[in-house]
């Protein structure tokens, strides 16, 4: 995993990689058949870890809202502590999940947090504390891209801003921003259509 994440798929050898894992080259191939089945295995465990993380949140033991601040913590928790899931992104992104599309567990790595985040929804529209109508995927989405910018894009925006973007005090900061941007979005209607919290661009 590091190999490919480090590297890539064309460049990475499986020589390599069997040394430092103390295997054998051949098994490798009598295994995976392939370095594309070897990376395609890599890539799946990248993605799986991501899964785990998300089945651990014990969201029927929290409210509706300390359940998607947790959530959205979980996905900010897992970039740092797996920095190889965001280099095989970016990498899968380029080749046009060209490998992933042949996966045989897609399937499994989809259904669980959509399937969280609907009950999750559900619950917080039946008690009034979130609104109703949000759909899980576009929500998942969202909860996505605020938080993985900053990680696939450290090193531009590093140089650019002449900041780490990363470093423990900005992701803090992040994380809560995130949080409180979702919430906003999540916040129910009051009563004229407008979410409590919404800025009323309407001119007086």
């Amino acid at each position: 995993m590091r190999e490919f994440a480090a590297k890539g798929l064309d460049a990475a050898r499986v020589e390599d990689i069997a040394e430092m894992a103390g295997a054998n080259r051949r098994m490798a191939y009598y295994y995976f058949g392939s370095k594309e089945g070897l990376y395609l295995a890599a890539l799946e465990a990248a993605y799986f870890e991501l899964v785990e993380v998300e089945k651990a949140i014990d969201v029927d033991a929290l409210g509706p809202i300390d359940a998607i601040a947790a959530m959205i913590s979980a996905k900010f928790e897992h970039y740092v502590k797996y920095p190889h899931y965001v280099e095989f992104v970016k990498m899968e992104n380029l080749y046009r999940a060209r490998h992933l599309k042949r996966s045989r567990r897609i399937a499994e790595m989809r259904a669980p947090l959509i399937s969280i985040i609907r009950r999750v929804l559900e619950r917080g529209a039946a008690t009034g504390v979130l609104r109703s109508g949000v759909d899980p995927l576009d929500l998942y989405l969202s909860i996505c891209a605020l938080g993985f910018f900053v990680f696939s894009n450290r090193h531009t925006l590093g140089a650019i801003f002449n900041t780490d973007v990363t470093s423990a005090t900005a992701l803090r900061r992040r994380r809560a921003l995130v949080i409180d941007m979702i919430m906003a979005y999540l916040a129910p209607k009051r009563p004229g259509g407008k979410q409590d919290g919404a800025f009323d661009s309407r001119p007086t």
